[in-house]
């Protein structure tokens, strides 16, 4: 990708800015105002106004964006307001990355480390066509491999720049330490870890172009009333209200509103990047940065609960603990939200099937550079623990068909914590690859697809700290191959599937000949390499019973996974597959 050679395009993007800032109206006068909540009646109420919140985080009191109309109706209804900041332009401090800066880093990035960095775009702004850079991190970074992955993103809202340096924070410490340190030098080489440090690029460069600082502008730069002039009263689209899940109801339908959610679901381009993105990598967690709060905010306290419920308060609490607070008094806090919006984060886990976490960083929008940077730094440990976390426990394995060996796209659900509200989990067409988060316990695993046989897993024993490894063969319907127990008897010669499958210390496979025939059974590895030989013996007619403990012809005991037994009689060959689980 070519993301250096922009000085044309940075130079007409620079006329155009200062066309669109000498044509630009001031706006209505914005405030920040520290709300009073003193009861759940005023929380309820003040939830059903549908303010510009400034921040997650509310307790007593809430934040939230205002102009002074909407103040005055506010006090209204009883509410106490204290206005803590107006408004107003100021040029942004140096130390935050331009957008021209960040692409030149990531440029830069890929040049020191081309074996462990892929460099990409994943998307254009939604009016001027600004890349939205992408860099994955990986051994083999150009190539897709059977590894799970992550991805971190910031800046969904221009006016937090803050979560941008977290992504290249954690960037910076991920190149520098592969080779030297032994940790991050196997998440490098055993995950895949997607970085995207601006979605919303040309909120971001529109606000540093013509120094509306903190904080007065967060949206992307749709023109929603087509004069050709972005004006904050009326334009832009609020990114992270634009997923589709629960949109209709979330968010503000007014253009002028901070949080205007578009005028369809996935409208603006920077969403669709991410939406994108996401479903051809099949993320297992993600982190999507914020600011403010200093709070890990996870999905969701509707009734009934999320599915995930447990395992994601448990996954958010250990984030949180481990980010300081940036004044001192503790580490971030986690806190359950709803998902009654068009938020990434509910549907990157309930469409998509995704944990994400969102990282409301800092105690402002914009603080001093400096700041914002050292903040950057303090919430690299939580981005680490989720490096960690993606090993287990749950339950990973692979998808493939019976008779051919090769990967699947399949539906998959644990049926103890599946719930309709979610869409089905599907496995990668590419390996079969499948990867599923879970706490210690016993779980059910059901693997279906349109032509084959669904198969139920059950009793799966999943420990604290390993991923359990199940892979699953399906029966196509119409192949030939289904238990042939349960088929009439149509020849010479008939194997039977194993039992027990998948199997741990022994399993048995019986085989019936009504001719006298010399009968070879192999056990073989998805290589094709012969792993052991089981039978090889001229036999009578009769039912027969042969038994393999997962051994080898050497005694050594075979790895979990995939294989299949063949029979090979004088006119016959038959195969089934078997799955040791360690």
């Amino acid at each position: 990708m070519k993301l250096n050679k922009k000085s044309a395009l940075l130079l007409i993007l620079c006329i155009f800015f200062t066309l669109l800032s000498n044509g630009q109206g001031e706006g209505s006068k914005y405030l920040l105002v520290k709300v009073s909540i003193k009861n759940q009646e005023q929380h309820l109420l003040l939830q059903s106004l549908k303010p510009d919140f400034a921040s997650a985080r509310i307790d007593s009191f809430a934040e939230i964006i205002i102009d002074e109309k909407g103040l005055l109706e506010l006090q209204n209804h009883g509410f106490e307001a204290q206005i803590l900041q107006e408004l107003s332009p100021q040029p942004i401090d140096q130390e935050y990355h331009r957008y021209q800066q960040v692409l030149d880093l990531l440029d830069n990035y890929h040049k020191t480390y081309p074996e462990i960095t892929f460099l990409d775009t994943i998307g254009l702004g939604q009016r001027l066509g600004l890349y939205i850079p992408a860099i994955k991190i990986s051994d083999n970074a150009d190539k897709e491999e059977d590894e799970p992955a992550i991805l971190y993103d910031g800046l969904h809202h221009a006016n937090e720049p803050v979560s941008m340096e977290s992504t290249l924070a954690l960037l910076e410490y991920l190149l520098s330490n592969y080779g030297s340190d032994p940790q991050v030098t196997s998440w490098v080489n055993n995950t895949e870890i997607w970085i995207v440090p601006m979605l919303n690029p040309e909120g971001w460069y529109y606000l540093v172009e013509n120094e509306l600082g903190n904080p007065w502008w967060r949206k992307n730069l749709r023109d929603n009333n087509g004069n050709g002039v972005i004006n904050p009263d009326v334009d832009g689209v609020d990114i992270n209200r634009n997923y589709n899940f629960n949109w209709s109801i979330g968010g503000s339908g007014n253009p002028g509103s901070w949080t205007y959610r578009g005028p369809e679901v996935f409208s603006e381009s920077e969403a669709r990047a991410k939406r994108d993105l996401a479903l051809d990598q099949k993320f297992v967690m993600s982190f999507s940065y914020h600011s403010y709060g200093e709070i890990v905010i996870y999905s969701w306290q509707e009734s009934p609960r999320a599915p995930d419920q447990d395992l994601i308060l448990e996954i958010a609490d250990s984030i949180a603990s481990r980010i300081p607070k940036f004044a001192g008094g503790g580490s971030y806090n986690p806190r359950v939200s709803n998902c009654q919006t068009g938020f990434s984060r509910c549907w990157m886990y309930g469409e998509a099937g995704t944990l994400e976490f969102t990282i409301e960083t800092a105690s402002s929008f914009m603080p001093a550079g400096v700041d914002g940077l050292s903040i950057a730094q303090d919430n690299i440990p939580g981005a680490l623990y989720i490096l960690d976390r993606v090993n287990g426990p749950g339950i990973s394995g692979h998808i493939l068909d019976k008779l051919s060996g090769q990967p699947l796209e399949a539906d998959y659900k644990v049926l103890e914590i599946y719930d309709e509200i979610l869409n089905i989990r599907r496995s990668d067409s590419l390996y079969g690859r499948y990867d599923r988060l879970l706490q210690p316990g016993e779980y059910t695993l059901q693997i279906s697809k349109e032509g084959y046989k669904t198969e139920n897993i059950t009793n799966i024993r999943v420990e604290d700290g390993d991923m359990t490894k199940i892979d699953v063969f399906l029966i196509p319907v119409v192949s030939g191959i289904e238990d042939l127990q349960a088929l009439p008897y149509d020849g010479a010669i008939r194997l039977s599937q194993n039992y027990p499958n998948p199997f741990l210390s022994s399993t048995s496979i019986k085989y019936f000949t009504t001719e006298a025939d010399n009968i070879r059974i192999d056990v073989i590895d998805l290589l094709g390499r012969t792993v052991a030989t089981l039978v090889d013996d001229w036999h009578m007619p009769g039912e027969f019973v042969a038994s393999w403990d997962g051994t080898n012809a050497y005694g050594k005991k075979q790895a979990a996974g995939f294989y299949i037994y063949r029979l090979i009689s004088s006119d016959k060959i038959l195969t089934r597959n078997l799955t040791i689980y360690r």
